[in-house]
Parts: structure tokens; C-alpha cells; sequence
């Protein structure tokens, strides 16, 4: 069982998903001490965040932060982060290109233990920024639980520990 200080999301761009996914995440873990952000995979300049997400995330009640896509490096990985990404092709690639990669996961094979592909809604419609919005919200929910019971589960191992 790992706990995480820190969940980094990544999607391709981090303008859309990876975002919404951040905001979503800090939603649910609201008053624990774990940090939440999020990267790209290609950042070519700090673009701000789609105005769609951002719509989207509001009409939710979740104010998305005013910040602009950051491509991720290899000092973002380490045994205290958790990275989700988007899918299981940029998985691979994010093992296949950073060195010190580790603990990363699909969001789906973190929240479920299967493989969930998280559709890319750049440059469709605010349906499409819609449905991946709820997606995200589904598969987190669940992810969110997770950490929890493992941080709480850790948290009664430390309390067992100390009254030995």
C-alpha cells in the first residue's frame, strides 16, 4: 500500500483533461495535505488552460486555477507522486522517455484496475468537454476513495505502531 504526497495528471497537452482532472481531484481531497497538479506530455509554450474546460469545470461549481499548460520532466517523478494519465499509449511513453518514471498509472487502471481510455476533447464541442468532464469525475471519485482508505489505513498502522 503506497501513499501519495502529491498526484500529478498528465494528458497530452494540459490544457483540457489533465486540468479538468487536477480540479476534479482537489474537489474530492478538499482538506487533506496531498498536492494536485497537473503537466503535458508535448507543452511547446505555456498556452492558458482551454476556455471550454474552464467553462465546463464552473458550470460544476469547480473554479479551475488561472494557470498555463506545463510540460512534465523528470524531476516530477518520484516514490511520493502519483501520476495518472490518460491512457495507456501515454503511459508507455512517459516510461519510455523519462528515467526516473515511476508510479504511473491510467487513471482507470488506478480507480478500476482496467484499462479506460479518456477521449481528448481539443477542438470538439462543449458536449464533448462535457461527457469527459463527467468521465473524469466518475473515475476520480473512485481514485479519490482510494488514496483516502490508504492514507487512513496507513494512518492506523502509524497509531497501532505507536502503542506497542
Amino acid at each position: 500500500m503506497n501513499t501519495y504526497r502529491k498526484v500529478l495528471f498528465v494528458c497530452m497537452g494540459n490544457t483540457c483533461r489533465s486540468p479538468m482532472a487536477a480540479t476534479i481531484m482537489q474537489h474530492f481531497l478538499k482538506g487533506i495535505d496531498i498536492l494536485v497538479e497537473s503537466r503535458g506530455m508535448v507543452v511547446l509554450f505555456p498556452e492558458p488552460y482551454n476556455p471550454k474546460a474552464v467553462a465546463v469545470a464552473a458550470a460544476h461549481d469547480m473554479i479551475m486555477p488561472s494557470n498555463s499548460a506545463i510540460q512534465i520532466e523528470n524531476d516530477d517523478f518520484n516514490n511520493d507522486t502519483l501520476v495518472l494519465v490518460m491512457n495507456l499509449a501515454m503511459k508507455q511513453k512517459i516510461y519510455d522517455t523519462y528515467d526516473k518514471a515511476i508510479n504511473v498509472y491510467t487513471l482507470g487502471e488506478f480507480a478500476l484496475g482496467t484499462d479506460v481510455d479518456i477521449e481528448d476533447p481539443y477542438g470538439r464541442g462543449i458536449d464533448e468537454y462535457n461527457r469527459c468532464f463527467e468521465q473524469l469525475y466518475e473515475l476520480i471519485d473512485i481514485a479519490a476513495k482510494n488514496i483516502i482508505h490508504n492514507l487512513e489505513a496507513r494512518k492506523g498502522e502509524n497509531d497501532d505502531s505507536n502503542r506497542l
